[in-house]
């Protein structure tokens, strides 16, 4: 026969001494924790960080299809989420100006701040590699905008614009130069030309004056490319203002990028619209991408916000905010599934300005 020991008197008061000293020494942990993340601002953006990355996450592992992808800004969609049977589009983004907020944009609506006073953020870990056999589906065709550069120049005849980093060969550049005033732009060498436009406005005294001129111009990069550092784009006039960005793109039909393009212009009136429309396209294949490109005169605008019916932005910028002969530029994009009408849009302006517009459906590459 076995007998069960109990524990004895002594064994039960040192367990009963050790869980006092354990449950204290937990206590006070919790305790020094709680005073620490209430008097640290660093410690509640650590915890905030570690929210948001851990929503970031969550979000990419649901991605079906990504439409921008660059080391500080990622756009993607993800299955419907509110019973309206379409995907959603999200898009998290940082200036990469240390202090500056990371952002989060859900079906093109108003960026919130979900971040402040980020030190670095960097999405290239996000990249991946999948290997699969030859019997697995084709995965969708996407036309991604990868990046852009862009530069403000005055009182010269050249807008020297930087190539954009990691362009190769094969990348689909679209440059765009809006200056001030009735200009001349020369077509570059080795670029196709999209439009070249100018709009005028009645100056109160029943006189026509061009008030601002707009450039579109696209090239696949080549082998050369990868010796070039700079593109440049020439004017005739050095008196005005300029505003010049370069947009690189991957997943593009190499064979024919531009499936359709159309442009609009305005404001010959002495109140010109602070909404100028963005035309629209034809399409005839689906998943193309819509870009929508502006130039206005003067720098009636909301930095870095085109307008929330142009998609997803990549720039609205000035060539200076102050003296004469000024203007800017914008640019955003979305995705349409299906071939067909684009519909208009309307940039979104400060204030009434003069326009030149210029929308451009980009081709998918197509699996094999």
């Amino acid at each position: 026969m076995h007998h069960r020991h109990a524990f004895t008197l002594l064994e039960l008061i040192v367990s009963l001494a050790s869980s006092i000293i354990l449950v204290a020494g937990l206590a006070g942990s919790l305790y020094i924790s709680n005073k620490a993340i209430d008097g640290s601002s660093s410690a509640r953006e650590s915890l905030t960080a570690s929210t948001v990355l851990r929503d970031l996450m969550a979000d990419v592992s649901q991605a079906s299809s990504f439409s921008e992808r660059t080391p500080r800004s990622i756009t993607f969609t993800v299955p419907d989420r509110d019973g309206d049977e379409a995907p959603e589009v999200i898009r998290y983004a940082w200036s990469g100006v240390v202090g500056d907020p990371l952002t989060y944009q859900y079906n093109g609506s108003a960026a919130v701040a979900v971040a402040t006073n980020v030190q670095a953020f960097h999405l290239s870990a996000l990249t991946r590699e999948i290997t699969v056999d030859s019997i697995s589906a084709p995965v969708a065709p996407g036309v991604v905008f990868e990046g852009f550069t862009e530069r403000a120049v005055t009182n010269t005849a050249q807008v020297v614009i930087n190539k954009p980093p990691g362009t190769s060969e094969g990348d689909l550049l679209i440059a765009c130069v809006v200056t001030d005033g009735g200009t001349v732009l020369s077509n570059p060498t080795g670029w196709n030309q999209v439009d070249i436009g100018s709009n005028t406005w009645n100056n109160g005294t029943n006189n026509l004056a061009t008030a601002v001129t707009f450039g579109v111009w696209w090239k696949q990069a080549t082998a050369s490319d990868s010796s070039t550092s700079t593109y440049q784009f020439t004017r005739n006039n050095t008196s005005r203002k300029a505003y010049g960005w370069i947009m690189r793109f991957t997943g593009h039909d190499a064979t024919n990028p531009i499936n359709a393009s159309n442009s609009a212009r305005g404001g010959a009136t002495t109140t010109p619209p602070n909404s100028p429309p963005s035309p629209a396209v034809i399409t005839s294949v689906a998943n193309a991408m819509i870009l929508r490109l502006g130039g206005f005169d003067d720098p009636d605008i909301t930095v870095g916000n085109p307008g929330a019916g142009i998609g997803t932005p990549i720039t609205m910028n000035y060539s200076s905010n102050s003296g004469s002969g000024q203007c800017s530029g914008g640019a955003g994009y979305v995705i349409q599934a299906s071939a067909g009408n684009s519909g208009p849009s309307n940039f979104t302006l400060a204030g009434p300005e003069e326009y030149v517009t210029v929308t451009i459906a980009i081709s998918p590459d197509t699996p094999e």
